[in-house]
């Protein structure tokens, strides 16, 4: 009877051991995090320690102590639970360039660090560091192009122009387009308190001056946007205030207005004829005889384009023997006769070539080249 009773308790003894587990209680090792891998001088910073063992009281808030360094000061900030019984501690602290020009808890300058450390036992600490990094700025608008009663987003997005993590901040940026090269100067505004990104609306006039927030276009024009970073990372030097950069960069951003015509379309010049002083159509060219080399420059724009019209002559050799120009401006939608004269001095096989530029000096082209052959008789 012994024997069996002992059979049978060793049985579900048996049993019960191959249907439960035993699984002893294993203690997660402390973490010591920042909420960002970089920060900027103006920044908001939010370290988070998770350590269950800190939770002592599981009705209460608990708190720790972390130590942060940084390159010129060490403080120690306290770090409360989050909840009662979670084991996680936070504290949010404020960077400042300069604590008498900006409120923050702690000071610190491009290009510096923090640490954080955290002792969990008299044998044992934890770290975790960032940098302090500023960032190049990108102005942009939201799409590629706009018809009149299209409403532009303007956007620069720059982390350092976050001066106030508390408040959103503004920032001004430049608008222009070709009609109105002048344009404007437009306010954005910062999303959120702590983003970075700034933002306004663009309204387009093609009657109206640019005023306010609306910008005065042409079909075809380049609208731009230009903000100016004085933030700029490495190798841009720190002023002597150690909070702006000596350096700065126009940040540009373009897109279009209505439907953009090639460059070379603007202002087409007619194929070039040789005329006399009378403007009667030359047959042939004798030497010592004055010509006049005439085209039609046509403005195919909704807009005044300046323009420079530029004629070359060359010998059979290739040399310049002749190289003039005029410039001028043309109408909206409008055209002008030009010329310019050549004295031929030898007899020969001559070549002519036209260029229409935007300016002497701003050598994009407004026309196929035109290119016409002649000969010049003794």
């Amino acid at each position: 009877m012994q024997a069996g009773y002992l059979f049978v308790t060793s049985f579900f003894m048996l049993m019960l051991a191959s249907q439960f587990t035993y699984t002893p209680n294993v203690i997660a090792a402390p973490t010591l995090k920042f909420d960002k891998p970089s920060y900027t001088p103006f920044d908001k910073v939010t370290i988070t320690i998770t350590d269950s063992s800190y939770n002592k009281d599981s009705e209460k808030i608990d708190s720790v102590e972390v130590t942060l360094t940084g390159t010129s000061s060490s403080q120690k900030v306290t770090l409360r639970e989050t909840s009662s019984n979670t084991g996680i501690f936070s504290k949010e602290i404020r960077l400042s360039p300069d604590l008498s020009k900006f409120p923050g808890d702690m000071e610190v300058r491009r290009d510096d660090g923090i640490t954080a450390s955290f002792r969990i036992d008299a044998d044992n600490i934890i770290t975790e560091s960032v940098f302090i990094v500023y960032h190049e700025g990108v102005a942009s608008f939201d799409k590629p192009s706009y018809g009149i009663t299209d409403e532009a987003k303007v956007t620069v997005n720059d982390r350092d122009a976050n001066r106030n993590p508390d408040v959103p901040d503004i920032m001004d940026v430049k608008i222009w387009s070709g009609t109105d090269p002048n344009g404007i100067t437009l306010t954005l505004r910062e999303v959120d308190s702590s983003s970075g990104v700034f933002e306004e609306r663009l309204l387009f006039t093609m009657k109206d001056v640019s005023s306010g927030n609306r910008l005065m276009v042409s079909d075809g024009d380049v609208v731009s946007v230009r903000y100016t970073d004085n933030t700029l990372p490495q190798p841009a030097k720190l002023s002597a205030d150690g909070i702006i950069t000596l350096d700065v960069k126009d940040v540009v951003g373009t897109s279009v207005f209505g439907k953009q015509i090639p460059s070379t379309q603007r202002a087409p010049a007619s194929e070039p004829i040789l005329v006399d002083s009378f403007g009667e159509t030359l047959t042939q060219i004798s030497t010592y005889e004055q010509v006049l080399i005439q085209s039609e420059v046509v403005n195919m724009q909704n807009r005044k384009q300046p323009f420079a019209y530029i004629v070359q002559v060359k010998d059979s050799d290739g040399v310049t023997v002749s190289l003039s120009w005029l410039t001028a401006e043309l109408p909206a939608n409008d055209s002008l006769k030009v010329s310019q004269s050549w004295l031929p001095l030898t007899a020969g096989q001559y070549t002519i070539e036209i260029f229409v530029w935007e300016g002497i000096d701003k050598p994009t082209a407004l026309s196929p080249t035109k290119i016409k052959n002649v000969q010049v008789l003794r």
